[in-house]
């Protein structure tokens, strides 16, 4: 295989695909590229056999064939070549030669035929066309809810994507149990194909609809740019096109075994008590709190009477540490008192915007419900923690002390 490629591309293609080989990978050919040509175009691909990503790109080929070659050295190597310089790559049964200016190196090669094969949908298919805003919506801004590193929730570890009922909209959610995140846009044209709740077999409930789509998955979606994509959804796995600078790319994912929750059970419904607050300076005094709590176990107090400031305060002062904070209340509709553990309540604003947040309360042991008021189709639920510190156990500070 021989030919030439603008470094630009090139460098494009390489960080589109290559975080998907790892160079410490058990197995030698997870950590390497496989390059391939077809008329005038040089195809790039990697693989950790959970994912597989390959992009295109021009180039002036003179002979045709594949190769092999170690994605970490190769994507240094073009990293650090001159802009605008073209890059030469020409590969033998055992070594490749890679020029660029007056740069010139010799890297070992591995037969292509070694490489894993790639893997397309089967089964009943779905194809619709994401925009970037719906990208961003549907798929991003719910995978900061998904579980992370829990082995006993591996099943919540992504993106859950399924159609309404009616087929109308398009939603994303996640959750680890403890907040939940779901966001819906116009459902495009192709979504209705997406899988439908099973009936129940047995003693079995029925399954879920929709697909779970690994939060990894979803992070190496995103990097695929500000572009429009192509989704093809199959029962087994979920393939992504899409183009940018002149690369176009291709990202095939297996998905996660779907038995996501019908979590449209647990929405708290926006009645009983409601605070709102300003986002920017609520979430600068959790942030203070947090910042001392020791323990992300470790609930912040919130308690609001019929008048003045919102007043929160570190629960479980058994350590000895201390802090409180005031924020003013934009609205109230009655007094109310909950506990929450800082992260989880960040989370959700930061899902949400730091424009004005509404909190819906219904009990001090129940959910509560964040929301934007501009845009009240988006669910953030955080469940509570129960407050160890109680009111009447006393003042926080001595008197004459300031909060």
């Amino acid at each position: 295989m021989k030919l030439i490629a603008e470094r630009t591309h090139l460098l494009a293609a390489l960080n589109a695909v290559g975080h998907l080989a790892k160079a410490k990978a058990k197995i030698p050919m997870l950590a390497m590229l496989r390059l391939r040509t077809e008329g005038d175009r040089l195809f790039i691909a990697a693989t950790d056999h959970d994912a597989y990503a390959e992009a295109e790109i021009p180039a002036v080929v003179s002979r045709e064939g594949s190769a092999c070659v170690e994605a970490a050295i190769l994507a240094r190597l073009v990293k650090d070549f001159a802009e605008g310089s073209q890059v030469s790559f020409d590969a033998g049964d055992a070594l490749a030669t890679l020029k660029a200016g007056r740069s010139r190196y010799q890297l070992h090669v591995l037969p292509a035929g070694d490489f894993p094969s790639a893997f397309e949908p089967n089964g009943a298919t779905a194809r619709f066309m994401l925009m970037p805003e719906e990208v961003r919506r549907v798929l991003d801004l719910p995978c900061a809810a998904a579980a992370k590193s829990q082995p006993a929730l591996a099943y919540l570890e992504g993106v859950y994507l399924h159609t309404s009922e009616d087929d109308g909209t398009l939603w994303g959610a996640a959750t680890d149990s403890y907040v939940l995140l779901a966001a819906d846009v116009e459902a495009p044209e192709g979504a209705q194909d997406l899988p439908k709740r099973r009936e129940a077999e047995g003693v079995r409930a029925a399954r879920p609809r929709g697909l779970m789509l690994p939060a990894e998955s979803v992070s190496h979606i995103l990097r695929l740019g500000e572009v429009p994509l192509e989704i093809h959804a199959g029962e087994n796995v979920v393939a992504v096109r899409g183009a940018t600078s002149g690369v176009k790319l291709h990202y095939v994912t297996r998905l996660i075994e779907n038995i996501f929750p019908s979590y449209e059970r647990v929405i708290p419904p926006a009645e009983g008590t409601c605070l709102t607050v300003a986002g920017d300076s609520f979430t600068a005094a959790l942030k203070r709190l947090a910042s001392v709590a020791g323990s992300d176990e470790r609930a912040v107090g919130l308690e609001w009477g019929e008048e003045g400031d919102l007043s929160l305060w570190l629960d479980n002062h058994s350590e000895g540490i201390y802090g409180a904070e005031s924020a003013p209340i934009v609205a109230r509709t009655g007094p109310g008192r909950i506990g929450i553990r800082p992260a989880f309540a960040l989370k959700a604003i930061e899902a949400l915007g730091r424009g004005t947040i509404e909190i819906w309360s219904t009990a001090e042991n129940k959910p509560i419900r964040l929301r934007n008021p501009d845009d009240p189709a988006l669910v953030a639920v955080v469940w509570l923690q129960v407050l160890r510190r109680r009111p009447e156990q006393g003042a926080l500070f001595g008197e004459g002390e300031a909060a």
